[in-house]
């Protein structure tokens, strides 16, 4: 019982754990945003130089060993993304009035960058990972790379509970972009595909040692991901997970309006 209950429980504490230290680079001085610039680069070669040397380990400690390397890799992208180094070309918010599809393109340009750096963070990991014994790191960035992606979807199609109080004062130009405090059908297709795919991770969890723990792990962090969509929905402030990491914020940089807004609220002034 032991090999799959370790597992599960270290999964679900170090997902509560780094979440927290994510949080935590929010809010920081200009300094200390260098230092965990530092910080997260090198994390980022440690753990692409942890994939390849645990490529053919095919043990307990090869499959927490991989699968840690693979959380240190998604943790680059998301704290590049919250210091506002990687996001996307659009940097404002959504003009009033924008139609549909002009919405959904430029919602799509708020973070292009972050998922162009996602992709080639995969497309690294596949490689190191091609003919390996050990493909944790990639199963685990995989199931975080395709849930987050489902999360940012449901976000911009309209969830319930919108937790807007987590985004640092640079990207709060981001809440323009959110749909309307509704479920939309999406919701409901997500969850019934992830909580199928859990499923079937969760039933590979058998055989060998190695096996077990690799599939508990990747499986419980699936799970988790569901948690995170079911707490877009419920009346839950999920906040209170973090409260040891998350910075009060004492002053919060109002929204910027679209440049095309600027401009037309100067040419009504008389402002060339």
């Amino acid at each position: 019982m032991d090999t799959y209950l370790i597992p599960f429980f270290f999964a679900v504490f170090i997902w509560w754990f780094s979440t927290g230290l994510v949080f935590m680079t929010d809010g920081r001085a200009p300094k200390a945003r260098g230092w965990i610039l530092i910080a997260v680069t090198i994390l980022l070669f440690a753990s692409l130089i942890g994939i390849w040397l645990t490529r053919d380990m095919t043990t307990v400690a090869g499959a927490y060993m991989a699968f840690g390397c693979g959380l240190g890799i998604w943790a680059w992208n998301e704290v590049m993304f919250l210091l506002g180094y990687v996001t996307g070309p659009v940097q404002h918010a959504l003009p009033k009035g924008t139609g549909a599809g002009k919405k959904f393109l430029l919602a799509a340009g708020t973070v292009l960058y972050h998922e162009m750096a996602i992709l080639i963070s995969g497309l690294v990991i596949i490689l190191l990972s091609e003919n390996a014994g050990n493909r944790v790191a990639w199963w685990t960035f995989g199931v975080l790379w395709v849930m987050r992606l489902s999360a940012k979807l449901n976000v911009y199609f309209g969830v319930a509970n919108l937790a807007v109080d987590l985004l640092p004062p640079h990207l709060t130009y981001l809440k323009s972009y959110f749909g309307t405090r509704r479920i939309s059908a999406f919701f409901a297709l997500s969850v019934t595909a992830g909580t199928v795919l859990a499923a079937l991770i969760y039933h590979g969890a058998h055989g060998s040692a190695f096996q077990i723990t690799a599939a508990m792990l990747v499986g419980t962090m699936m799970a988790l991901a569901l948690l995170e969509h079911w707490l877009l929905v419920l009346p839950i402030q999920d906040a209170a997970l973090w409260k040891w990491a998350i910075s009060p914020k004492s002053e919060t940089r109002p929204v910027e309006p679209a440049p095309d807004t600027v401009k037309r609220n100067a040419t009504v002034a008389g402002t060339p």
